[in-house]
């Protein structure tokens, strides 16, 4: 764990990986990028700001020229509408970049982050990598601070966890769409062809079970918190 980046890591070698084909398309892949918010992400954004007690937290993807926010609790409008914002003063381009959890317990201290200007108010902030069993960084799930905060291991390690659990529900969606994809795509052509709509392997697989493993679990600690 880093409370910065690397001053190794060059803009040259920070833009590389952001543009690398391979990560854009492995997040095109997930088709989540302009998606409307879902309750599944979002109550563990509304959790992270109950336990760590932050103003703030957000499931970020990075795109090569944007940071789009596929959960957020704590932001106002407009970023609370529109979601997303370029990357110039970026904390989770860096994360992505590095593969590492960022950790910043006050960016007005910090000689890389103290120039940042950004219209959320950062000046603590934690993120953690969402990274693919590919090997893609996809983005980070993060939280925000507008006041210095000295962040413990063990916020660090809630972090963790709340960003394991989002990048499971991206990877068991991919697994789950490629695995319906093969049985749903010929009942999709046989319904076309009696001209039935067809079946959206995302919508069987929001329906399912599966996509609500954790929620009571989730659903509990949130009580817990209040």
């Amino acid at each position: 764990m880093r409370t910065h980046q690397p001053h190794s890591h060059t803009e040259d070698d920070l833009l590389r990986v952001l543009q690398d084909e391979e990560r854009l398309a492995a997040l095109r892949r997930t088709s989540l990028l302009d998606s409307p918010p879902e309750e599944v992400f979002d109550r563990l954004t509304r959790l992270a700001t109950a336990v760590l007690h932050v103003p703030l937290a957000m499931v970020s993807l990075v795109d090569s020229d944007r940071q789009f926010f596929k959960s957020q609790c704590g932001l106002d409008d407009p970023l609370a509408s529109t979601r997303q914002t370029d990357l110039t003063n970026s904390y989770c381009k860096h994360v992505v970049g590095s593969r590492e959890p960022l950790v910043v317990p006050d960016a007005q201290q910090d000689p890389i982050f103290r120039d940042y200007i950004t219209d959320v108010g950062v000046v603590a902030y934690a993120g953690i990598p969402l990274i693919t069993s590919g090997g893609h960084a996809l983005g980070t799930f993060c939280v925000i601070d507008r006041r210095p905060h000295a962040w413990t291991e063990e916020e660090i390690a809630i972090l963790r966890v709340l960003a394991t659990s989002t990048i499971s529900e991206i990877e068991m969606r991919r697994i789950v769409e490629e695995t319906l994809t093969a049985v749903v795509e010929p009942s999709c052509s046989l319904r076309m062809n009696r001209n039935e709509r067809p079946v959206s392997v995302l919508s069987v697989w929001k329906r399912s079970p599966i996509s609500r493993v954790g929620m009571t679990y989730i659903d509990t600690l949130m009580e817990n918190t209040k």
